[in-house]
């Protein structure tokens, strides 16, 4: 009987250590989940957002990359006059590079604070707070092959033909109405494309700011000739920061306001248009 006691004795003792280790490598296991799915919530949150920087004191600005002016790097002339803009006024400027669409899109949401290079009325009211100064000027040309037009009558020379610039850039809002109907008009998204399209002898005009257009010269001068093509000069048209239409973005317009008009008078702009790696920019204050 004593024996057969020990037994069942010895037995529930052992069920019972079992049944501990089960609960304890359950709780293990939940535990080990929750830290899991609480790390990984935080780094969806962290995640969420690459673009925009939440801290107040800094500024995140989109732009499609321009040589000497916005380049991916982080140099150049218009990121220049941002930063020369905001970083005395204690904040850091955060620079992405998007296309010229895809930057005026993530202004439109929120994911930047501010996007370069709109024209003057070019965005919808709403989309974005346009300030009141603008910080430089596109001199927008045509180009054409040699041959085409023997005399150059300005707009009117391209009415009734086919014309291609850059996706987004919508040139014809600054034409006359006569003229905007007349044109066949074709956007790409590369400057190669538009030029591929010339040597099949179904485009009339490449329109396009005039720093763009010597820039792409000089990258392609193998391939492309500019001695073959002729530039003239359709239009001036200012150049603007655009910030989200929010009250930060309504603060940095404010800002940028003020900042522009001091760095006028005080001939910071100037320098920074005098530089030598600047050079091919036009003073916008010349005009």
């Amino acid at each position: 009987m004593k024996k057969y006691l020990f037994v069942v004795i010895c037995g529930f003792l052992l069920l019972s250590t079992n049944i501990s280790i089960l609960f304890a490598e359950e709780n293990r296991s939940t535990n080990d989940n929750r830290t899991a799915n609480e790390n990984r919530s935080t780094n969806e949150n962290r995640n969420t957002d690459k673009s925009r920087v939440t801290d107040k004191k800094s500024i995140t600005v989109a732009s499609e990359e321009w040589e000497n002016a916005t380049r991916s790097d982080g140099k150049g002339l218009y990121w220049d006059i941002i930063r020369v803009v905001f970083e005395p006024e204690g904040y850091k400027v955060v620079t992405t590079n998007k296309s010229y669409v895809g930057s005026v899109s993530m202004m439109k949401k929120k994911t930047v604070d501010a996007m370069v290079g709109a024209y003057e009325g070019e965005l919808e009211d709403g989309d974005g707070i346009y300030p009141e100064n603008h910080f430089a000027m596109d001199v927008v040309q045509a180009v054409y092959q040699k041959g085409k037009i023997m005399e150059w009558k300005g707009l009117n020379s391209i009415k009734n033909s086919t014309v291609a610039w850059i996706k987004g850039y919508s040139y014809d809002d600054y034409f006359s109405e006569d003229i905007k109907k007349s044109l066949h008009i074709r956007e790409f998204n590369e400057r190669d494309a538009i030029f591929k399209f010339f040597l099949t002898g179904k485009l009339d005009f490449y329109i396009d700011a005039q720093s763009d257009i010597t820039d792409f010269f000089k990258k392609n001068a193998v391939i492309y000739q500019e001695k073959d093509f002729i530039r003239q000069t359709l239009l001036e048209l200012k150049l603007f920061i655009v910030f989200t239409n929010d009250d930060k973005g309504r603060e940095l317009a404010s800002i940028f306001d003020r900042r522009m008009i001091e760095l006028l008078k005080n001939g910071q702009l100037r320098k920074l248009y005098d530089k030598d790696s600047y050079n091919s920019f036009k003073y916008p204050w010349d005009f």
